[in-house]
């Protein structure tokens, strides 16, 4: 650790922190280090995903992807362990498409492009990622490189889990979803906190990853291999291309009636082509997903099949004007609030937002006003089911004599 220079804290996740570093001998030479403290994973039984993120890693670096992240070395002292990557110096896609979406629908076609060869790569080494979203995906010099294995697995070992969890299940009293949904019903909208995972590991294996890009099947703590990474690509893609999740809701558990009913909801002036990809790759049963193979011949991606570029220019990510893409963040950001806020949003609260986007109408193309109003109508009406929801629980709770 003494060779390198610590510059900035670029990330952070459960277990770890994620730092840009230079070789103090190299100055020039720039890696983002991740440094996992060793006790932490220890008292909270995380070892086992330090080892999956080393392994997957050693696998893939063989002889590696343009789309893949590169892990350069792996080392510990009595403290940490430390997982060297190279360094990607344009960031996380989501910091620069979150709130507005790629506009450009060539951009966005390579952008999937890339995605799709990598996870193809993945795949192709026996590695399910079991986290894949915009947040996940770094870029480098208009490369897109998905990052962040610590979920990942290799199928074989997925294959024998699910051989083996029948039985467990039966012996520790699992019931499907059910025991998961008494878990979340009072969930938050990140990656599985670290206090429940540890509570839950050992009875839900395959409930892995961030709950809006979780399918179906991983909520019942059902493993569907590759089939789980195809569903979270389908969230992907829509993440990628509005700026926002698929699945929304106040907590996870509401996140979940949402996937479970496969509510998949898009703007009117939403890309047809990306609309049918997205629904073929959101099926509720994994064997009716379409394959990566399928994907590739998509016509979504007609016309750039056989001339897709190797990189983008990284302006093209950011086409808006800084009030603009200001306004839409505000708004935004807003809408989320009312997901905070629930039955104490106010008539202030909404009339705020409306204003924002009338202003945002008269100063922006259709398709991003458009997909900004969509975002607001289907949380206010996803606000009001749950209100009436959570007021007829209550109503059912109470003595008849009240």
């Amino acid at each position: 650790m003494e060779d390198f220079e610590l510059e900035r804290n670029i990330g952070c996740g459960n277990f770890s922190q994620i730092w840009h570093v230079t070789l103090k001998a190299r100055p020039q030479e720039s890696y983002a280090l991740k440094i996992v403290n060793v006790q932490t994973v220890k008292r909270n039984d995380l070892v086992t995903f330090v080892q999956q993120e080393r392994n997957a890693m050693l696998s893939l670096n063989n002889p590696g992807h343009p789309n893949v992240i590169r892990m350069i070395d792996t080392f510990r002292d009595n403290e940490n362990v430390y997982l060297l990557y190279e360094y990607a110096k344009g960031g996380e896609l989501w910091e620069e498409i979150k709130n507005v979406g790629v506009q450009d629908k060539y951009i966005s076609r390579v952008l999937v492009g890339q995605l799709l060869s990598g996870i193809e790569y993945i795949h192709n080494h026996g590695i399910v990622h079991r986290d894949l979203k915009c947040e996940n995906v770094v870029i480098d010099g208009g490369v897109l490189k998905i990052i962040d294995f610590g979920t990942s697995k290799f199928v074989d070992e997925l294959n024998a889990e699910e051989q083996s969890g029948e039985a467990y299940n039966e012996c520790m009293g699992v019931r499907s979803g059910r025991d998961i949904k008494n878990y979340e019903i009072h969930g938050n909208h990140g990656s599985i906190s670290l206090h429940r995972a540890t509570m839950m590991r050992r009875k839900f294996k395959h409930y892995v990853g961030t709950p809006n890009f979780m399918p179906p099947e991983a909520i019942s703590n059902i493993s569907s291999g590759y089939a789980g990474d195809l569903w979270a690509f389908g969230c992907t893609i829509y993440q990628l291309l509005l700026g926002f999740n698929c699945f929304n809701g106040s907590s996870n558990y509401f996140i979940y009636k949402k996937i479970k009913d496969n509510q998949i909801e898009f703007p009117d002036n939403f890309d047809p082509d990306a609309m049918d990809l997205i629904k073929q790759l959101l099926c509720t049963n994994p064997r009716e997903r379409l394959s990566l193979a399928r994907v590739r011949e998509h016509k979504f991606f007609a016309g750039i099949r056989d001339s897709m570029p190797h990189a983008v220019p990284l302006e093209t990510f950011n086409t808006l004007d800084t009030a603009l893409r200001r306004a839409c963040y505000k708004v935004q950001e807003s809408i989320f609030n009312l997901t905070v806020k629930r039955e104490n949003a106010t008539n202030d609260d909404h009339n705020e937002i409306k204003e924002a986007i009338s202003w945002i109408e008269q100063h922006s193309t259709p398709e991003i006003s458009d997909a900004i109003r969509f975002n607001y109508v289907r949380t206010k009406d996803q606000l009001a089911l749950e209100i009436d929801e959570a007021n007829r629980y209550m109503a059912e709770q109470l003595p008849n004599d009240c």
